[in-house]
């Protein structure tokens, strides 16, 4: 019987190709990622000065990471700009999304935060991994697959969020403003159901990268990791945390979405460097932002 169901399974493969592997056996299954060019993207994001949510900043930062995105023709990149009411009064917010088509009409979106926290207890805010670094593996990903030749095997949908950072506290008007309207916009569009999953990127550029992964994490997208870890990433830390950390991910979940929030949130000695001044260039590395990218690449792939 066993030898019966061996050579039905083997005439399948080859007439059908239905046994090969859906998931990517090597590195050099998937696009690669420049580590170099992702520092530079981090230093060029920096330069921008303070990037908070309705800051002078943050409108001339929008516009480079579009510009920078559109170099890449293969992507449709579009701003979606809207207002909200928050702590601080009316702000407009601004979401650019670069789009490029798959083999299937599925998609996965890959999103990333660009605001800085804003702090009025200090000037000269960097946040070098804390959107900096997101944005810049981003930014390298879209930059990997004008030199790749083929089409992904599913659509991919970068979004880089405005409004992340809460002014004062999280809640319903301040934070995830950006996350949230585009999961609103998602739902409405009637593409809810060919979006096959949204992978998050965020503070993944700390020289001593440790993946923190939220306890809501889809099961499904933590098997896959685990596996293409095992298989492609042998020396990459990370390990689940039994809380949830409240990111990007969250208003994908609430509408249906599986998500995985990447998040190395133990930055610094005990979390120190994160939201002070010790959030600096020199704290974060390419090779780490090229690494947790081509492990997004991975991820899609094996979508």
């Amino acid at each position: 019987m066993k030898t019966a169901l061996y050579f039905i399974l083997s005439v399948s493969c080859l007439l059908f190709g239905s046994c090969k592997p859906s998931e990517p056996q090597t590195l050099a299954d998937l696009p690669r990622v420049d580590a170099a060019l992702s520092m530079h993207y981090a230093e060029r994001s920096v330069a921008f000065g303070e990037r908070h949510s309705g800051s002078a900043q943050i409108a001339e930062y929008a516009q480079w990471i579009r510009d920078t995105a559109a170099q890449n023709k293969k992507f449709q990149v579009s701003v979606q700009t809207f207002s909200e009411q928050t702590p601080q009064g009316k702000i407009t917010f601004r979401n650019i999304t670069a789009e490029i088509p798959g083999k299937s009409s599925d998609f996965v979106i890959v999103g990333a935060h660009y605001d800085t926290k804003q702090f009025l207890t200090f000037s000269g805010f960097q946040g070098a991994n804390d959107g900096a670094s997101g944005v810049a593996a981003a930014l390298s990903m879209i930059r990997a697959l004008e030199q790749w030749n083929e089409k992904p095997p599913v659509g991919i949908r970068f979004i880089f969020f405005d409004g992340e950072e809460a002014f004062v506290s999280y809640s319903a008007n301040d934070g995830l403003h950006g996350s949230r309207h585009a999961a609103a916009l998602l739902k409405d569009s009637g593409e809810l159901k060919q979006c096959r999953g949204m992978i998050l990127m965020d503070m993944i550029g700390d020289k001593e990268l440790d993946l923190t992964l939220s306890a809501d994490t889809s099961p499904d997208l933590l098997k896959k990791l685990d596996r293409i870890c095992a298989r492609m990433f042998p020396d990459l830390k990370k390990k689940r945390l039994d809380y949830e950390i409240l990111d990007d991910h969250v208003p994908f979940q609430k509408i249906g979405i599986p998500a995985i929030d990447l998040i190395d949130f133990n930055y610094g000695p005990s979390h120190s460097y994160w939201h002070t001044d010790w959030d600096t260039l020199d704290k974060i590395s390419g090779k780490s932002m090229k690494t947790v990218a081509e492990l997004v690449f991975a991820l899609i792939w094996s979508l």
